[in-house]
């Protein structure tokens, strides 16, 4: 598995489920709750640069005409994502370079449930005050009934009791890790210092490697090619590593596996697939690669309120919206289609993954 995101920690839970041996490979640090920094300006501690001695958990790409924002860290982007999660609504399904390739309208609606349970999603219980001024706002422009909640991944206490309470495992019947009710501190963005965002190292990651997957974290893939000359990898793949927060000594290492997942987000798996072709290691790589690549599309604006004496960053990251109707939350898309890949694999030992029906009509 090469990256540790959605696509990736979601793919190794079930393929660990089904018996596989699966090693994760992650080119970012391993956090804690008490690693993250109480703010941005502790910049070596938030950014990833790492040939720049900064070895945080967040990134910046810039490009001509958008800028990606995206996480580094064992758990991809759960790790500095917003934590609001939206099901798409059918029109979404009906268009794009997916549509017709499934009956996505009768499939998704499962897989968005299992999704959902397992990442603890549930409406935000936590309005802080830059969402009742949102409502007032709202409200005044006469679209308070367009006025709601959002759904978010986030441990948060019953209405009425204090948070900050730490709780055996909610989720997975004891199986998950203790976590503690958020406290509404509105640092989401800049990970969970309080154990209470539901990212994947607390979820689908965790459960896999409790059974049995391994992470290597601060790995960088720099090579994968098929064994025995076989472009088509029906003897397997070499896969080649190395440290990528070293500087000098880059401990390169070697593995071997009878299939790789490239699931480094849209675009570390572009980047990683393009420079195996370009070099040869897997010339057999589509043209189309990179064509029909699409963005969120999401405007990043700025407001001040002059004079406010309210702490407008308290609560969750996005608690609440108005007069939107949201497209594709990548996130949750991710692992919705990545539960319905993964139900297409047959457990260890059965018919080979070329015998799942459906599975060249999916990626990660």
């Amino acid at each position: 598995m090469i990256g540790s995101g959605f696509g990736g920690s979601v793919t190794a839970h079930r393929l660990t489920e089904k018996g596989y041996r699966v090693a994760v490979m992650e080119m970012g640090r391993r956090w804690r709750a008490e690693d993250f920094p109480r703010t941005n300006w502790l910049i070596w501690r938030w950014f990833w640069r790492p040939r720049l001695a900064l070895r945080g958990f967040f990134n910046m790409e810039f490009f001509r005409h958008v800028v990606i924002l995206h996480g580094c860290a064992v758990g991809g982007g759960s790790i500095t994502y917003a934590n609001t999660l939206v099901v798409p609504p059918d029109l979404v399904w009906q268009n794009g370079s997916w549509a017709g390739l499934a009956d996505w309208k009768t499939e998704m609606p499962a897989h968005f449930q299992t999704a959902m349970r397992m990442l603890g999603v549930i409406e935000n219980r936590v309005m802080g005050p830059a969402d009742h001024l949102l409502k007032r706002a709202a409200e005044a422009a006469g679209l308070g009934h367009t006025f709601y909640r959002t759904k978010v991944a986030a441990f948060q206490a019953p209405e009425g009791e204090e948070p900050g309470k730490t709780y055996p495992d909610p989720y997975f019947g004891g199986e998950g890790p203790d976590r503690t009710t958020c406290v509404g501190c509105g640092g989401c963005m800049m990970g969970c210092r309080f154990n209470a965002k539901n990212t994947l190292d607390k979820n689908y990651l965790y459960l896999a490697e409790k059974h049995g997957a391994r992470v290597f974290a601060e790995t960088r893939v720099v090579d994968v090619a098929p064994l025995s000359g076989k472009a088509d990898g029906s003897d397997g793949y070499e896969v080649r590593t190395e440290k990528s927060t070293a500087w000098l000594a880059k401990h390169p290492q070697r593995f071997t596996c009878k299939g790789v997942v490239f699931a480094a987000s849209a675009l570390g798996s572009m980047d990683l697939l393009f420079r195996l072709k370009q070099n040869g290691s897997l010339p057999e790589l589509s043209d189309q690669l990179g064509n029909r690549v699409r963005t969120n599309a999401e405007s990043l604006i700025g407001v001040r309120i002059p004079g406010s004496r309210e702490d407008l960053s308290k609560g969750v990251a996005i608690g609440s919206v108005l007069a939107a109707k949201l497209g594709v939350n990548p996130s949750l898309t991710i692992c919705a289609v990545t539960e319905r890949a993964m139900s297409y694999i047959p457990s260890a030992g059965e018919t080979g993954w070329d015998d799942a029906a459906g599975i060249d009509a999916v990626a990660i």
